[in-house]
C-alpha cells in the first residue's frame, strides 16, 4: 500500500465496509426466507376454526345496567334516544 494518500485508503476502507455489510444483508435477507419456507412446510399454519353463532334471541341486559347506561347516554348527549340495548 506504498503510495496511497490517505484519501485513497479511506476509500478503498469505506467500499470494502460497505460490501461486507451489503453481503451480510443478502445473507440474512436469503437465509430468512429458506427459513420461512422450511417452517411453512414442516408445520403449516392450521386453518381458523369457525365460531358457531347461537340463532337464539340476544341476551337482555339487566334492568339495572339499562337505567345505567340511559342515564349516562342523557348525561353525554341529551337530545339522544335509546332504542335499543344488547349484549
Amino acid at each position: 500500500m506504498e503510495g496511497l494518500t490517505s484519501m485513497q485508503i479511506a476509500l478503498m476502507l469505506m467500499f470494502i465496509g460497505m460490501g461486507t455489510v451489503f453481503i451480510i444483508l443478502l445473507l440474512i435477507i436469503n437465509l430468512s426466507k429458506l427459513m420461512i419456507m422450511v417452517i411453512n412446510k414442516v408445520a403449516p399454519e392450521e386453518a381458523p376454526v369457525e365460531k358457531k353463532i347461537a340463532a337464539s334471541a340476544p341476551a337482555q341486559v339487566p334492568a339495572n345496567i339499562q337505567a345505567a347506561i340511559k342515564a349516562a347516554i342523557q348525561q353525554v348527549a341529551p337530545g339522544a334516544v335509546v332504542t335499543k340495548i344488547t349484549k
